[in-house]
């Protein structure tokens, strides 16, 4: 039921209270009775009116003192909503969401006590200094939904994280056929994964808690067309959720890169400080190619594509690094020790990368091929794939 229907009923109620007064005619109209009426008709109307924001009372088992953050995401990081002392093993909270959004509760820089999907009126937080998962929150009908999925997916990750240990001792004792099965096991146990995922939106339409989903479990895996359907789907009730406007977001940013379109131009500066705008490499066939001496999956591919760059380099290839680091150290010295010798970018931003962000990029590696005129040919090419395109493209 649409949440704003308590109050108008209340609010009706209230005006034909004050329409049926006006035509009484009581010869002591400004009567203490009548007062009293006026007064009780008012506290009727704020009663049945919407909370203004949510309360959160809290009790951490076993911890007396401290300090507890309330944490809600905003512009792509966390930030500090409402802040309290622990008196005596007790604390309270204050927030406020338009529609139900997660919110972490923190204490001291790193141990988080609570996740959990808040919503405006009373809750309750019983949480544990040793434990997240011992953690009970009361009073928002979305985080029963949200705590349901969490259940099921931490079983489901136990037992990938099982299935991946039996690989890696299977591996380690040379057993190839134990390999082969846990690898089958491994890729269908994800496949669960992403069906459950799938359902739970399909079945909760109007949960704000669907396109959070999205956001953590298929972001690397849709497009822009497919964000729209989604969005199309959801309630329109949600619409304005901050998870719902950030999909529309990566839609908007995933359509800058889709093929046929040209590549937003940019410039950034190069290890030793110097501008470098790809716009420079029109003429070339050109992979944009968004790294980090930090991305092990990265690192693992770079060979291949210093070979194919060594191969293909007179032809006309040629490639621009855009490097998610932020230590300039540690990017200098796997340009160096990976052979990397095409040119090289970055702002020392870590994901917060100006270009990453522009380009909507959730996850490196991350390629996109240009033709001679800067338009996108494809996007995510690797190993064989990359080398049948270049073959292709250049004889």
């Amino acid at each position: 039921m649409d949440q704003t229907i308590p109050y108008l009923i209340c609010f009706n109620t209230f005006a034909t209270i004050i329409f049926k007064r006006e035509f009484i005619q009581y010869r002591n109209y400004y009567s203490m009775r009548n007062l009293l009426f006026i007064l009780f008709a008012f506290s009727v109307l704020f009663s049945c009116a919407k909370p203004e924001g949510f309360v959160i009372n809290g009790t951490i088992k076993g911890k007396e003192t401290g300090e507890v953050r309330l944490l809600k995401f905003v512009d792509g990081k966390w930030v500090t909503e409402d802040s309290a002392k622990i008196d005596k093993q007790k604390f309270v909270l204050k927030g406020k969401t338009q529609i139900p959004e997660l919110r972490l509760i923190t204490m001291g820089p790193q141990q988080m006590l609570a996740q959990f999907f808040a919503e405006n009126g009373s809750l309750t937080v019983e949480a544990f200094g040793d434990s997240l998962d011992k953690t009970v929150v009361k009073g928002s009908k979305s985080n029963d939904e949200f705590s349901v999925l969490n259940k099921e997916l931490k079983n489901i990750n136990r037992e990938i994280q099982g299935l991946q240990q039996k690989y890696t001792e299977a591996m380690q004792s040379g057993n190839e056929d134990g390999m082969k099965k846990a690898k089958i096991d491994y890729e269908a146990m994800m496949d669960n994964q992403k069906v459950y995922s799938k359902n739970f939106i399909r079945e909760h339409p109007k949960s704000p808690v669907s396109p959070l989903i999205v956001l953590m479990q298929f972001a690397n895996e849709i497009n822009a067309h497919e964000i729209d359907t989604l969005v199309a789907f959801l309630d329109p009730s949600i619409h304005a959720s901050v998870y719902v406007s950030e999909l529309k977001k990566m839609a908007d940013k995933m359509r800058l890169t889709e093929s046929g379109g040209v590549a937003p131009d940019f410039t950034q500066n190069t290890p030793d400080g110097k501008p470098f705008t790809l716009s420079s490499l029109r003429g070339k066939i050109v992979m944009v190619d968004f790294w980090a001496s930090w991305c092990g999956p990265c690192r693992k591919e770079n060979p291949n594509v210093v070979a194919l760059y060594n191969q293909y380099k007179t032809k006309g290839f040629d490639i621009l690094g855009v490097s998610l680091d932020r230590d300039k150290a540690a990017w200098i010295k796997a340009i160096a020790d990976d052979q990397l010798t095409w040119n090289q970018v970055s702002d020392l931003k870590y994901w917060q990368n100006e270009v990453a962000v522009k380009y909507g990029v959730q996850a490196i590696p991350f390629t996109l091929l240009l033709d001679k005129e800067g338009k996108i040919i494809a996007k995510n090419l690797r190993g064989e794939d990359l080398a049948k395109k270049l073959a292709q493209l250049l004889p």
